[in-house]
């Protein structure tokens, strides 16, 4: 699945098949860059969290864990024996929201994202409101991989 059309059709409470695993969406989140774009972050059953890409048009899969790296952020981490290189830096606003309200209309994240030889993925970030940091840890998911099921 591309990323436009996940997200023409992402809705609250569907199912997400993921690599053989089935998620249900329990809220999206509509980010907006300060550039004006935007990224989807849908927060999946068992702790999970998926996040589209369009500028790659790939899928993270990602799971929040604590890290105890501090800023500023090197250009490259050791982290689960793996080498990752900085990839960018972002600030995105909530803008629009379905579901379990864990982030709320206006609230902003700035993350820093890195990715390792074999497609995982770190992204490390702070929640502005709060101050409280907020990492993810997990891969990049193929587009073939991720299926809809109504």
């Amino acid at each position: 699945m591309q990323v436009a059309e996940f997200r023409s059709k992402i809705k609250l409470n569907i199912k997400l098949s993921i690599e053989d695993k089935v998620f249900t969406i329990k809220e999206v989140v509509k980010f907006k860059f300060n550039k004006g774009d935007f990224y989807i972050k849908c927060f999946l059953s068992d702790g999970y969290v998926f996040a589209d890409d369009i500028y790659e048009n790939e899928f993270l899969l990602v799971k929040e864990i604590k890290t105890q790296f501090k800023q500023p952020f090197p250009p490259e981490l050791n982290f689960d024996n793996k080498k990752f290189k900085f990839l960018y830096n972002a600030y995105a606003i909530a803008e629009e929201i379905q579901g379990e309200q864990i982030f709320k209309k206006g609230d902003s994240e700035k993350f820093w994202d890195y990715k390792a030889d074999d497609g995982s993925y770190l992204s490390l970030g702070i929640v502005e409101k709060t101050n409280r940091r907020l990492d993810f840890y997990g891969k990049i998911i193929a587009n073939n991989a991720i299926n809809l099921i109504p």
